[in-house]
Parts: structure tokens; sequence; C-alpha cells
């Protein structure tokens, strides 16, 4: 069990990793981009610098020759036979070497400046250490690296003679005391003294310079490729990082999977997505709805009636979503025609307060008492009014006229007016306001028996619908499901079915509230195909 919940838990991780490269891909692709012209540009502006290099080359005296006893050259080793070039190579790269380089170049940088510019390397296999020298000219990248070289000889040879004249004095003086002795003592020190007075003013012989430095014909410069390669990898991986930032916090969402498995809510319906000129002809009366938009109401409408069998007789159905554009409004609407085509008695409430739409869908007037008479008094009847083009649908809008209403809403109140509703009809939609933005939504929802989320692919925000979800849950309410507007539709063939409305949300946006227009939108009668 264990090894089936990793493999599914790893595909799921795999099927979120390509949904984000899917969906964020020209992040990605911006951010390439970007660091590929920007390792471009560093480039153009980046000072050039010259390499030049020469080679020290250890020739050691083999371990039976008795001539360099006491002095400090290089030897054969068997044991380790590489630990002659690295002695070199640490002996080089000391502060003393380059006040050495520092003096005869008369140069102004410091010993450390000067051995930040040089590189040595010992090459493996061999007894020779290269010395690479690094500036910002060819002649003085030249000259660090012969410098250093003839540096190192020096120091080398003057370590030699240091070693020699300590032994000739020490010597000189033992023999001083043994003139009295017998020649068998005074006659080997007197060779040893002569083998090293020959020794005078010479070189180190196992150290001397291999290779002279040349004069660089060009700067050092990367390969174009090698860059473009290089940060077109980074950019990547920093496009993917920002791809995955982007898709966690507050990115919008874009698949149905992520409802049904990162939010496990059921989704009733999915409305297809129309464009604004199939939706002006609609509402002008010169042309139906696709058959897939009011197919998707009616799958709509009968999972919302199978669900609600059990429930009371009239059920209150409110529908909202976290933010403004995402289609509750034509959820609530087409829902409510496509059930009252069922010949159920229906009332549809325009609970936004804020933003009131429906009586400018309907094309009736602002009422004198809508909301303070349904939720203060009781008085349901009286301010019902029906829908044009609709028999069984009937109006509850809210009052203009009382700014206040909103402060007056309660639980009681709300409860007391959907009693009243569920009186008056056989069921009851309510269109409320963006339950992220308002409290009034949550109470209604929180009243309803039946709360629907409306959702759009590609707009709604991932970081609002979790606040959304967790004002519900504050307010004990658990959505029944999600109305999901979806880019591609379903195809659909349907006969003998109402169409349902169309409902232009910018268009009544950019109208406001529920002032008429002069061009107001025609509601659609019920018509059935022949």
């Amino acid at each position: 069990m264990n090894t089936f919940n990793q493999e599914a838990s790893s595909t799921r991780a795999s099927s979120s990793y390509l949904r984000v490269l899917r969906e964020q891909w020209p992040l990605m692709a911006g951010i390439t981009v970007l660091c590929v012209g920007v390792a471009f540009l560093s480039q153009a502006f980046v000072t050039p610098t010259y390499t030049a290099s020469s080679d020290l080359l250890i020739s050691p005296v083999d371990a039976s020759d008795n001539t360099f006893v006491g002095i400090n050259v290089f030897r054969n080793t068997s044991s380790d036979p590489t630990s002659n070039v690295l002695t070199l190579a640490r002996y080089l790269k000391t502060p003393a070497t380059a006040e050495v380089v520092k003096s005869r170049l008369h140069l102004a940088d410091s010993p450390a400046e000067l051995l930040n510019s040089i590189s040595v390397e010992p090459l493996s296999q061999t007894n020779i250490v290269s010395i690479v020298a690094s500036a910002r000219s060819a002649a003085l990248a030249t000259a660090l690296a012969n410098a250093f070289a003839d540096a190192t000889v020096t120091r080398r040879s003057q370590q030699v003679q240091i070693d020699v004249s300590a032994i000739i004095t020490r010597l000189q003086a033992q023999l001083s005391r043994s003139k009295s002795s017998s020649a068998a003592i005074v006659l080997p020190i007197q060779q040893r003294l002569a083998e090293l007075r020959s020794l005078i003013s010479l070189p180190d012989p196992t150290v001397s310079v291999l290779n002279r430095a040349d004069v660089p014909t060009s700067a050092n410069r990367t390969s174009l490729k090698l860059i473009a390669i290089a940060s077109a990898l980074a950019g990547l991986l920093l496009g993917f990082g920002a791809a995955l930032i982007a898709d966690s916090v507050g990115g919008k969402i874009r698949r149905e999977d992520e409802l049904m498995l990162r939010q496990r809510l059921p989704i009733l319906a999915r409305i297809p997505r129309l464009s604004r000129s199939t939706i002006q002809d609609y509402l002008a009366g010169r042309a139906n709805l696709p058959p897939a938009a009011w197919e998707a109401y009616r799958t709509l409408r009968a999972n919302i009636m199978r669900d609600s069998k059990s429930g009371p007789p009239a059920p209150v159905i409110v529908v909202t979503s976290a933010m403004a554009g995402e289609g509750k409004t034509m959820t609530a609407v087409n829902l409510a025609v496509s059930l009252a085509a069922q010949d159920l008695r229906v009332i549809l409430v325009d609970g936004d307060f804020r933003r009131p739409m429906m009586a400018t869908i309907f094309g009736v007037p602002s009422p004198r008492d809508g909301f303070t008479s349904a939720f203060i008094d009781g008085d349901i009847d009286a301010v019902l009014r029906d829908a044009p083009g609709q028999a069984r649908v009937r109006l509850l809008l809210p009052t203009l006229s009382a700014p206040r209403q909103i402060d007056q809403l309660d639980s009681a109140g709300v409860q007391k007016a959907f009693d009243g509703l569920r009186a008056a009809a056989d069921v009851v939609v309510v269109d409320s306001a963006p339950a992220v933005d308002v409290s009034d939504a949550l109470l209604l929802a929180r009243e309803a028996d039946i709360t629907l989320i409306a959702v759009r692919l590609g707009f709604s925000r991932r970081d609002k619908f979790e606040a959304l979800r967790a004002a519900l849950a504050q307010h004990s309410v658990t959505p029944s499901g999600l109305v999901v507007t979806v880019r591609d539709p379903p195809s659909f063939s349907v006969e003998g079915s109402t169409t349902p409305i169309a409902i232009d949300l910018k268009s009544l946006q950019r109208r406001g509230g529920d002032q008429r227009p002069s061009s107001a939108p025609r509601v659609a009668r019920n018509r059935r195909r022949q």
C-alpha cells in the first residue's frame, strides 16, 4: 500500500510539473532569453584579459650523489615522485617570491594582488611546474609569468649559496682545529671543501626555466556558444523556479484537475465560454445560443435537483464566486430559467446589493421596496415581480433607495426572508456578491441549502479562491459544487429544449447598477424548436 501511495504521489508530482511547464512556458522563455541577453551584454563590458605561461623544470640529483649533502636541492625520491613538483609549486606562490617580482618589475601592486594574478599548475607525471599569469595587457602577462619563474630560480639559487657558505664555514673551522691531526682526518675535509668551492656562485642545479612565456596575440574570450548554452541552462532553471513560485502564489486556475484534486469539489456543470459577438447576437434576438451552452445549464439543473431530492420542499440555491467576472450572474439567471422550464415556480433573488444587475438584465425599473421589506418586514408577496418573458420566474430586487439595508442584514432576517421565499416558490435562486469581498454574501450562503461557486478557468485567481474557501469554512458553509466556465465546450445537438439567457457581464459592469440604458439587453423569450 505504501509503495502504491508513493507511486501515486510521484505521478501527481510529475503531472503537476508538466502542467506548470505547459502553463508557465512564456515566463520560463522570457527569463531564459533575459539570462542569455544579460550574459552576452556583460561580455561586451568585461575588460579583456591576457594570459601567458612559463614552465620550470625540476632536475633532481641522484640520492647517491654526495656532492649536495646538506644542501637544500631536489633529490630523486622513489616513495613519492610528485613531492618535488608540489614542493616547488608551494615555494613559488609565496609572498617572498611576489616581493622579488614586485621589485624587479617596479609594480605598485601588493604581493597578495600579484599572487592573485597567477596560478601554479604542477603537471602530473612530470617534473614540470607551469606558471600562468593573467593581466589586462599582453606585455604585463608575459612579464609576470617570466618574472615569477626567474624569481623562483633566483631564490632557490640564493638558498643553495647560503647552504654552501654555511657548510664551508663549518668545515674550515673543523680543519683549523684538526691541523695537528693525521692526514687520514684532514684529507677528506680538504676534498669536501674543494667540492663545495666549485659550487660557489652557481645556481640551483635542480631548478631551471624550461620555457619562457611568449607574448599572447589575443585576449581571453569565452566561447559564445558556451556562454549561450550555460546562460540558457541557468535561465531555464531560474525560469522553472519562478514558474513554480508563480504557480503556487496567486496564480490563475487553469485546469479542472486542480479543482477536483486539490480543492476536492465536484464540478456540477461545464459552461462553454462564448464570444462577445455570440452573446450580443443572442441578446439582440438575432441568434440562439449554441446547443452546448444551454445543455450545460440543463446538466447543472439535473445535478442540483438530484442532490436536493431529500432536502427542503423549496431549496434555496446561492450562487457566488471569489471575484467579479467569473460568471455567477449568468449561472444564476440561466439556472433559474432552466428550472422554470420544468414547470417549477422560481424566485430569482438579486443578492448583490452593491452591483445589482437583475433589473438591467430583465429591463424592469428599480423597486421602491425590495430587500427592505423581504428581509426586515417579511412582506414577500408585495416585493416580488414577474420576470418579463419568463412566465414562472419572479424577481426579488434590492432597494437602491435604502442603502442602509446592507447594515440591517443578520442571520435571523435572512432566515426569515428565505422561509417566506420557500413558501412562495418551488426553488429560490440567489445571485450573491463575490463572497471574498463582502460579508453579506456569507450570510446568504450560511442560510442557504445549496451553495454553488462559479469559476472561470484561466481567469479565476488561486489566492482569491483559497480565500473564498476559508471564508465559507469560517461560516460553516460547505459548497455543493462548482460551475466551471471552460474554453473548449463539448459538442451537442439537442432538440426541444428551452433556451437559457446569456449575459455579457463586462457590458453590464460598464453600465453600472440596475439603471436601464437606452439600449438595454433584451431578454429572449422561451422558444421551443418545432
